[in-house]
């Protein structure tokens, strides 16, 4: 079986993100995008997945933060607070 270039992102890995960014801002939702759903010209690569925080009213509180699904696992709190700082200008 030929492994695809770009593969699709676990189970796991997502949940393994939510609960890190869960720990880094508790006060915020993780919503996930896929390439598509973000205009498939702004992802980096195909089968890029993208982040955002939202709050409880819907509001976005951080801007798309693009992730590699192969790396979703090595995430911590901290590179998730620094990826939201990034984003948002800090």
């Amino acid at each position: 079986m030929k492994r695809h270039a770009n593969p699709k992102p676990s189970k796991e890995g997502l949940q393994h993100l939510e609960s890190v960014a869960r720990e880094a801002f508790p006060q915020y939702t993780l919503r996930f995008c896929s390439h598509g759903d973000l205009g498939g010209h702004r992802a980096p690569r195909d089968h890029t997945l993208a982040f955002r925080l939202i709050d409880a009213r819907g509001k976005f509180r951080s801007n798309v933060i693009w992730v590699m699904p192969q790396s979703l696992r090595s995430w911590t709190a901290d590179r998730v607070r620094r990826a939201v700082d990034e984003s948002n200008g800090k």
